[in-house]
């Protein structure tokens, strides 16, 4: 994982936001944040995704926009074939990218309440999700005053929907020591997740005593070790629960979880259900078709 830290986001002076595809053979954990919003559709991937105290699995069809200086990261599954290409629509635009004045007018009022809300992160559920993502496929073609169009217009339709990712108890620290600490405990806690981790070694490798790193977690993350860790391995249940027909007890013990009725109360406080009846509901097509 990269060292967390404001990103600066090139633009062209030929336009007044950045439209871009991203295609990696991976998406890293790069802990990162910018000035700028972002709205990201992912085309072809799976994975974890990090925004602020937020970490939900995502796929093909995941479209999120996000607020200023809000932390977040995409960090794609390590066991995805070789050759796949990990694909993403991705637009950054200032808040005043079409000026003061016009950003202002009455005709601006709903885009600026959702510009509002993206303060904490905003997830789309399909089908507004599939067919915003659509036009901005479309975007890759168009130039100019059409795209400029198209970005405002899907931003309009947008503005109905979308749900918080990031709890309001989260306060990003500004702090480039805290950034740097937090990034090297995240990398550690994302690479043995699955495995046996306990607090006291982390906050080994945060340089830091138990009770100074609970504190330090809490205030950073906005939620203490041992949840944003449960987080973690419920959201790699949910993935192999969709994706594979491993048993619930296998798939507990990939996770990292060591005793099944932890495992289960872990993922009805987080899901609202039972693994089993998670995957009965969410089992059958889950990636975008046509884009």
């Amino acid at each position: 994982m990269m060292r967390a830290r404001a990103q600066k986001v090139t633009s062209s002076r030929q336009a007044s936001f950045a439209y871009r595809v991203k295609s990696s053979p991976s998406f890293p954990f790069k802990w990162h944040f910018h000035p700028e919003y972002e709205l990201t559709f992912i085309l072809e991937s799976s994975g974890t995704r990090f925004v602020g105290d937020s970490n939900e699995s995502y796929k093909a069809g995941d479209l999120v926009l996000l607020g200023p200086n809000l932390p977040h990261t995409w960090l794609s599954d390590p066991g995805l074939p070789d050759d796949l290409r990990h694909r993403a629509i991705v637009v950054h635009f200032v808040e005043d990218f079409l000026g003061a004045v016009f950003n202002s007018s009455p005709e601006m009022m709903e885009i600026s309440d959702l510009l509002g809300r993206a303060a904490r992160g905003l997830h789309f559920s399909s089908p507004l999700a599939a067919e915003a993502g659509a036009k901005m496929v479309l975007m890759k073609k168009q130039e100019g005053l059409k795209r400029l169009v198209s970005l405002l217009g899907l931003l309009q339709e947008l503005t109905p929907g979308g749900r918080s990712l990031s709890s309001s108890a989260f306060v990003p620290s500004n702090r480039e020591r805290d950034l740097r600490r937090i990034d090297r405990v995240c990398a550690y806690i994302n690479d043995r997740y699955h495995g046996r981790l306990s607090q006291p070694e982390v906050a080994d490798i945060a340089g830091m005593t138990p009770q100074a790193f609970s504190r330090f977690f809490r205030k950073t993350v906005g939620k203490t070790f041992v949840d944003y860790l449960a987080e973690l391995r419920v959201s790699q249940a949910c993935r192999l629960l969709i994706e594979t027909d491993q048993s619930v007890v296998e798939i507990s013990l990939r996770s990292g979880f060591n005793n099944l009725s932890n495992f289960n109360r872990r993922f009805r406080k987080l899901r609202g259900q039972s693994p089993r009846r998670f995957r009965s509901a969410h089992r059958g097509g889950h990636s975008l078709e046509g884009i």
